[in-house]
């Protein structure tokens, strides 16, 4: 076994995990010492704000590390320096070091953990001058929540991971909240009020300065038509000038970068999406009426959900914001797919709910789903793929 397949054979979950002090006796067993850390937390956006602003530090003449996941083919695309993913043997050998130092601990890493300590061992013997580090599911206590001096940036809170996170908008954003640290600053998207409330009153406990993202009128950026990106950029340039005197480049930094999957045109009228909650649907539901009006092209839609997500929910937005020509329903390579007999049967329901009529087919792999969905795609049609950043991985993978 080599160390990719040992990576992808440690659990996802487990029973008992680390705590933050467990975490961070087992950074100081690796050694690890990083620079100024910029900590990003919410439920949508984080890893568009970690690629913006790695992308502004870097056209300032910056070295920057950048820790997000998921990934979406390789798992070293969690890893970057200067946005280059870590190479494999760099991944080996930093691997071989983690297992071998951390061989005698009480509680094994679970997967997003051990990732966490290959990314910071790596930014330590690279150097750079700022590491990224975006949060997993939640904040408070999240793996990445063990360093001090850190900037934090909140993007947008729903409703997400209410098994983990809280079953009401406050209960979850107390979670992200938990990034913020003593007299530091918290950068934040402001929109929702409840969420706005929460932030505010942790920050004013911790003598943390706020910049909210009011402070910046977002609407006027140009370089897309997409409203999360533009919040995404504008909290990324809030950042940069929390870090830099003076800021080059912005147009460049954020006109060039390419963050796959998030309203990406892959091939002509072919756009693949990774919105897989509830908000994140009805901003893509938006912004898919949009281009398809703006086109006057029909929208076809190859979708998948994976289990623990609202299928129905996330089915009630898509039927009752759009017109639908045909639902390509695929299962996916993973062990939280979904089964298209269940799919299929939710789909059916909300579309007789919502009055709509679309045809329908299922497919044992999105592969199929994918080729037989680009194969009948007429001029006059576009197709979105969405509903889960695994799909958008497999997609991706098959289109290179």
């Amino acid at each position: 076994m080599n160390e990719k397949e040992y990576i992808e054979s440690i659990p996802m979950w487990a029973k008992k995990k680390n705590s933050l002090s467990e975490v961070k006796k087992n950074m100081e067993i690796l050694g690890i010492k990083l620079p100024k850390v910029i900590h990003v937390a919410g439920t949508n956006g984080k890893g568009s704000v970690c690629a913006y602003l790695s992308n502004i530090l870097m056209e300032n003449h910056m070295r920057v590390g950048t820790f997000i996941s998921p990934h979406l083919i390789e798992v070293n695309e969690r890893i970057m320096l200067d946005m280059i993913p870590i190479s494999d043997p760099e991944l080996e050998s930093i691997s071989k070091y983690v297992r071998e130092k951390l061989g005698k601990s009480d509680t094994a890493p679970t997967y997003f953990e051990y990732i966490f300590y290959i990314a910071t061992v790596f930014f330590s013997k690279s150097n750079p001058d700022y590491v990224i580090l975006e949060t997993g599911m939640g904040g408070r206590l999240d793996v990445t929540n063990v360093f001090e001096d850190t900037l934090s940036i909140i993007t947008s809170i729903g409703m997400d991971h209410m098994q983990f996170l809280g079953n009401s908008i406050k209960e979850i954003a107390y979670e992200k909240a938990g990034i913020i640290k003593h007299n530091s600053t918290v950068i934040f998207d402001d929109t929702n009020e409840e969420v706005n409330e929460i932030i505010r009153e942790f920050a004013k406990a911790k003598a943390t300065k706020t910049i909210p993202l009011s402070d910046f009128d977002y609407e006027s950026l140009e370089f897309t038509y997409v409203k999360y990106k533009k919040k995404a950029a504008a909290l990324a340039i809030l950042g940069a000038g929390q870090l830099l005197n003076t800021i080059y480049n912005i147009d460049e930094a954020i006109t060039k970068i390419v963050w796959h999957g998030r309203m990406e045109e892959i091939e002509k009228d072919i756009i693949i999406d990774g919105a897989h909650n509830e908000p994140a649907i009805i901003e893509f539901t938006d912004n898919a009426i949009k281009l398809a009006k703006a086109n006057n092209k029909k929208i076809k839609l190859l979708l998948s959900v994976v289990k623990d997500k609202d299928v129905e929910k996330i089915f009630d937005i898509i039927t009752s914001k759009l017109e639908v020509k045909k639902y390509y329903l695929t299962a996916m390579n993973s062990y939280r797919s979904n089964s298209t007999d269940e799919l299929y049967n939710s789909l059916n329901i909300l579309l007789e709910k919502n009055k709509r009529q679309s045809k329908i087919s299922c497919y044992n792999s999105s592969t199929e789903a994918f080729n037989e969905a680009k194969k009948e795609k007429a001029d006059d049609e576009i197709l979105f793929c969405v509903g889960s950043l695994y799909l958008m991985g497999e997609i991706l993978e098959v289109n290179r």
